[in-house]
């Protein structure tokens, strides 16, 4: 399962609006729901909150990784948001979020594809460099274009180091 092939632009907000971290995370739910991605909204929600209540998804660097393991979901995704002022989150480094990214798999694709999606964005997302490149986006476009280069030069490292 490769990053990129789930991405969709439809699933990008650069602009939310939302002043808590269950503000997020609703209007990250609604998106995939609005675009067919998840089955049952609250469903969905309940699977994303048992997960935060398990530990922090905030990595620190502005970033959250929240994520629902669920048989709600349709295809896997993610959906990913800018705030326009930061969000109170647990995070590694005690910080308040812009930037998140709201992983969805169903149930059955845990190792296959859950756990890769993980891998790949956190190592995407490992470089300061890159996340305030990212902030800096004002569109859809420019984010998955930017994100997308980021994602092969993480894919050329890889193979590089077989």
């Amino acid at each position: 399962m490769n990053l990129i092939e789930i991405l969709d632009v439809n699933l990008i907000d650069l602009e939310l609006e939302a002043s808590s971290k269950d503000e997020v995370i609703h209007q990250l739910c609604s998106l995939l729901y609005e675009n067919g991605r998840v089955k049952d909204l609250e469903k969905f929600k309940e699977a994303v909150y048992e997960r935060e209540q398990i530990g922090e998804t905030g990595m620190g660097n502005q970033i959250a990784i929240p994520h629902g393991l669920t048989d709600q979901v349709n295809k896997a995704s993610v959906a990913i948001a800018k705030v326009k002022n930061p969000v109170e989150w647990e995070s590694l480094d005690d910080q308040p979020v812009r930037l998140i990214f709201l992983l969805a798999a169903p149930t059955n694709e845990l190792e296959k594809t859950h756990l890769q999606m993980l891998a790949q964005l956190a190592s995407v997302l490992a470089y300061k460099e890159h996340v305030d490149a990212l902030m800096e986006c004002e569109t859809k476009e420019q984010f998955f274009e930017l994100f997308e280069s980021y994602f092969d030069e993480f894919t050329k490292r890889k193979e590089e180091n077989k």
